[in-house]
């Protein structure tokens, strides 16, 4: 103990000699010194390369450097009064300031001479250990990625999402703008926020930023019967150049694909009993479905044609024949009649919104508007039909090799989580992208299909919510130090102790003190603070839409971190 003071001792002399000795060589460049120290501490290859440029920089002032320290003891001479120190330092003071200025360089060399020498907390060393085996890690990681050929892909070019304001760098990061990668957005992102919180600003700044920079389709399936949401979207990507199409305002066409398909789409419209003796009933609806959509001449194109085909007779003269004919004569007319009023009750709701002339191969951008007011429980319904055509035409409408993005707003709202879960696990492989948009970790319908969506997400943008905790896990945890104290009645013995110990590394009470449009981006054990930038389109060329020989807009340059003039529906 008594080595390991006199070795602390000797150190803080050494250490005190170096400081007036650097005092005297340039004091600015110990000021300068101070606060880069405090802004540069983790940049030690930026001080290290400030530093060898600096003491290059200082190096071509030498002579002069020498030939004033020189002037000033000859000026200290010359004065003759050596008991009156403000005599002295006012005839050397004009040389000692033109060398203390010129040796200004100095400073980052100053700068990573403190940082190298100075005590370091139990916490600080702990960090510098876990950077340094992670950058071990790393290496050894691209190491062997490389011996086996298997670099990864790269992910290519993106758009910018907002403001970087703390932690990791999980998106790539320039001068503080955290741009989203296409390599992550073709994989499924969950936005959860709060009512407010800007989950739907960030849902549109998705939106936008995909459609401006490639030439995916994309659509947003909303819930919330926003009709302000709608407008804005619809303003954003015709001027990325878009030609979106709106429901209901534009009819869907929800009769596409073949037979065995439509009938898919038109058994999830129905809250059919899973078990008991309700499903004796299900089984006679799904078949009599199946019969009306599959018949050899072809499935109906309307609802009404297939209203007309849940007939018993009508479905005798389809199948007249055929050995399904037989099977009909298994039917009573009042299964048929129970079966055909479920589904003209939904179609009645809908008023023919199905019965259009677009879908989703139609269109390079959409907005899928569910009104609850207008269709009231039929919402859902309509929901869990569109989002059984969205997985049919991305496994079999598709052009192969096009990508599509699909933003699920409040899906909650429209669709079970198990439904949802099942689609997230399907379509990534036929090329779609999922963002989805659940109010909080209770909106993903249960544990098991809000932990299946949850492994299956890449990335989570987490704005403020309530109880975030479920949600933060995917951040991982980080070593904290926890410090104590040791205390006589209050009185501290000036003796403590320390311990590691594994925190999240996002903190729930922050999560609930993020302001709007504040989020913590969740990816592959990381997570980066971001401030999202609003969506605007002043300030952004317009791109021309297709077919269109209108030349592009020229609007004046804002700054996109200004929020626009209409107040945003967060």
């Amino acid at each position: 103990m008594n080595e390991r003071n006199q070795s602390e001792q000797t150190r803080n002399v050494l250490i005190g000699i170096c400081s007036v000795g650097a005092v005297f060589v340039s004091a600015p460049a110990c000021v300068a010194a101070f606060v880069l120290g405090r802004l540069l501490r983790r940049r030690h290859g930026w001080l290290l390369t400030a530093a060898v440029a600096g003491v290059g920089v200082t190096a071509l002032f030498y002579q002069s450097i020498v030939g004033e320290m020189g002037r000033a003891l000859d000026a200290l001479e010359s004065t003759n009064r050596p008991l009156e120190p403000g005599a002295m330092a006012a005839a050397a003071w004009p040389h000692m300031r033109t060398w203390w200025f010129e040796a200004i360089g100095i400073a980052p060399a100053l700068a990573l001479f403190t940082e190298a020498v100075r005590s370091k907390s139990v916490e600080e060393q702990h960090r510098a250990r876990d950077r340094a085996r992670e950058r071990r890690q790393e290496r050894r990681e691209r190491r062997a990625r490389r011996a086996l050929g298997a670099e990864p892909e790269r992910p290519g070019n993106g758009f910018e999402l907002g403001r970087h304001l703390a932690g990791d760098r999980l998106l790539k990061t320039s001068r503080g703008r955290a741009q989203m990668l296409l390599g992550r957005m073709k994989k499924t992102t969950l936005v959860v926020g709060a009512p407010g919180s800007g989950k739907t600003e960030t849902l549109l700044r998705l939106a936008h930023g995909t459609a401006s920079v490639t030439d995916w389709s994309v659509f947003v399936l909303d819930a919330k019967g926003d009709e302000h949401t709608l407008r804005r979207f619809d303003e954003l990507m015709r001027h990325a150049g878009r030609t979106p199409l709106m429901f209901p305002q534009d009819r869907y066409d929800g009769w596409r694909g073949s037979g065995r398909e439509i009938a898919n789409r038109l058994i999830e419209l129905i809250d059919w009993a899973e078990e008991g003796g309700g499903t004796y009933y299900r089984d006679l609806s799904v078949n009599l479905v199946r019969l009306a959509c599959t018949a050899p001449q072809g499935p109906p194109s309307s609802s009404r044609e297939l209203l007309d085909r849940l007939d018993r007779n009508t479905l005798a003269d389809l199948w007249a024949g055929t050995p399904r004919a037989k099977d009909l004569l298994t039917f009573k007319d009042e299964h048929v009649a129970a079966c055909r009023h479920r589904y003209q009750a939904f179609f009645d709701a809908v008023g023919g919104q199905l019965d259009g002339q677009f879908a989703f191969e139609d269109a390079d951008s959409g907005y899928l508007l569910l009104n609850e007011l207008l269709y009231g429980e039929e919402t859902s319904k309509l929901a869990r039909f569109l989002l059984e055509d969205f997985k049919q035409y991305v496994a079999a409408r598709k052009q192969e090799g096009h990508q599509v993005l699909l933003i699920v707003d409040e899906f909650s709202a429209i669709a079970s989580g198990e439904r949802v879960a099942r689609l997230v696990e399907i379509v990534r492989s036929y090329g779609a992208s999922l963002v989805l948009a659940p109010q909080a970790y209770e909106g993903m319908g249960g544990d098991e299909a809000a932990s299946r969506i949850l492994n299956a997400a890449h990335t989570i943008i987490l704005h403020a919510v309530p109880e975030p905790e479920p949600l933060i896990r995917a951040a991982g945890t980080k070593i904290e130090i926890e410090a104590s104290v040791q205390h006589d009645s209050g009185r501290s013995l000036d003796v403590g102790s320390a311990r590691a110990q594994h925190q999240y590394k996002v903190s729930p009470n922050d999560v609930r003190a993020l302001q709007p449009g504040a989020c913590f981006v969740i990816g592959s054990g990381r997570a980066q603070k971001v401030q999202v930038a609003p969506t605007s389109t002043t300030g952004i060329p317009r791109k021309p839409q297709v077919g269109s020989e209108e030349p592009p807009a020229s609007d004046p340059p804002v700054d996109i971190f200004k929020p626009p003039d209409d107040p945003l529906q967060l």
